[in-house]
């Protein structure tokens, strides 16, 4: 088979399988054919090549004439079509629009628009809705059931493009749905309204006493108010559970380990537990920087405020107000572009100590220290501002005035305090 020919089906019966592989073999007894040619065995859409005409059924009261079917297509505003096949039972037909050239089916976006159009035929027309697609099976055309027949002109597929395009609904923008909370509990449900109602029968009271119990408690009832509901609940039962086992009920309510389950309160009362309730929006946010820059930029203005800090990396991050593994993260990339110098002390109560870098501060003018530290945006007339992730901070450390040594410079022990190693207290 070449690229540009197909086969055609044609059958006695809808759902024989014979194929003819031209169309001047149509001659033969053949009651069924395909108005369409397949590159395969197969009579399915994804396997059309060709389509050769559109057809619609229209299944119209007996009575109806050709002249009736002709009507439709002006109403519709459709080009009229060249041949009206009537079937065996009165009142059937068959309208074709016989295309002047066979349309070659090469993608799939093309073969979406020849189905969406047949289908707005099929709608515009009020024929047939179950006989929609190129790929059906069509009554084959002959002198004895042709009722009309145009032989001088033929339906284009420009035309039908342009009464598609016409025709089909403008595509309307929907705006995205922002993301909602919440606000309600499930005693609003179907389910947690009948479970409030003294109507469990033997072998079920526990069981919806418990359910009941952690709705209240889910839904924020003041603990003495719980406990009197489930007693006046149990007092209106036929037959009551015992006040201890009310008691211990009670108890493991208020304990807060279990939580109300929709999907078990619906399986308790048969009823739909599915929460409906007011919504409100959640606020859009607008997040410009990592998690990670902002904790450096924590640590850079922790450093500048307190000159060196002591403190375990535990204890830090504590202080901070973030994650261990956060801060690790951030002294390991500041120390690695260079901005901050961390010491390691000797013997037995050994400690670690972080400092800004001599090149840091060096990179950076007076004036653009505090910049570089987050101070312009931290206070303001005494007011904490500022989005940082320590904001506000938990704590600081105080710093030492004159005892804290200068950055840049190497450390040494000497009896329990830092020094330079030149010796020199100043910093």
């Amino acid at each position: 088979m070449k690229k540009d020919n197909g086969l055609v089906f044609g059958s006695n019966i809808k759902s024989d399988a014979r194929i003819l592989w031209t169309l001047p073999d149509l001659g033969k007894d053949y009651t069924y054919i395909t108005a369409s040619t397949f590159f395969a065995r197969r009579r399915q859409r994804r396997y059309v090549r060709h389509v050769l005409a559109f057809v619609c059924d229209f299944d119209t009261p007996q009575g109806t004439t050709p002249d009736d079917i002709l009507d439709c297509y002006r109403a519709a505003r459709l080009p009229i079509p060249e041949l009206i096949v009537a079937t065996a039972t009165p009142g059937h037909y068959q309208a074709w629009n016989i295309l002047d050239q066979p349309l070659r089916i090469r993608h799939d976006i093309l073969l979406a628009k020849v189905s969406k159009i047949h289908e707005m035929m099929v709608v515009a027309l009020g024929a047939d809705p179950c006989a929609v697609g190129v790929e059906r099976w069509v009554r084959r055309p002959t002198v004895e059931n042709s009722v009309y027949c145009d032989w001088y002109s033929r339906t284009s597929w420009d035309e039908l493009c342009d009464w598609y395009d016409v025709q089909k609904p403008i595509k309307t923008v929907k705006v995205k749905a922002q993301k909602v909370v919440y606000i309600g509990s499930l005693l609003a449900t179907p389910a947690g309204r009948r479970i409030q109602e003294p109507v469990a029968e033997n072998g079920e009271r526990n069981r919806w006493a418990y359910g009941l119990g952690l709705c209240l408690w889910d839904a924020g009832i003041p603990v003495p108010e719980i406990h009197t509901k489930l007693h006046e609940w149990n007092k209106g039962l036929k037959e009551p559970l015992a006040m201890a086992e009310i008691e211990k009920i009670y108890r493991s309510v208020i304990t807060g380990r279990h939580h109300a389950s929709p999907r078990v309160l619906s399986s308790i009362t048969g009823l739909s537990a599915q929460i409906k309730g007011w919504y409100k929006w959640a606020k859009p946010r607008d997040r410009r920087r990592d998690h990670i820059s902002e904790v450096k930029e924590d640590i850079i203005q922790d450093l500048w405020i307190n000159k060196i800090v002591r403190e375990t990396q535990k204890a830090w991050a504590e202080r901070l107000g973030v994650a261990y593994r956060t801060l690790k993260e951030a002294l390991a990339q500041l120390r690695n572009e260079g901005v901050i110098e961390a010491y390691t002390s000797r013997g037995k109560y050994a400690q670690s100590f972080y400092n800004l870098s001599e090149g840091y501060l060096n990179s950076m003018s007076s004036a653009e220290l505090p910049a570089a530290a987050g101070a312009e945006t931290l206070f303001s007339n005494g007011i904490l501002k500022g989005h940082t992730a320590i904001s506000p901070l938990k704590g600081t450390l105080s710093s030492s005035g004159g005892d804290m040594p200068r950055c840049g410079t190497r450390l040494r022990m000497q009896r329990g305090n830092i020094l330079p190693e030149g010796g020199c207290r100043g910093g």
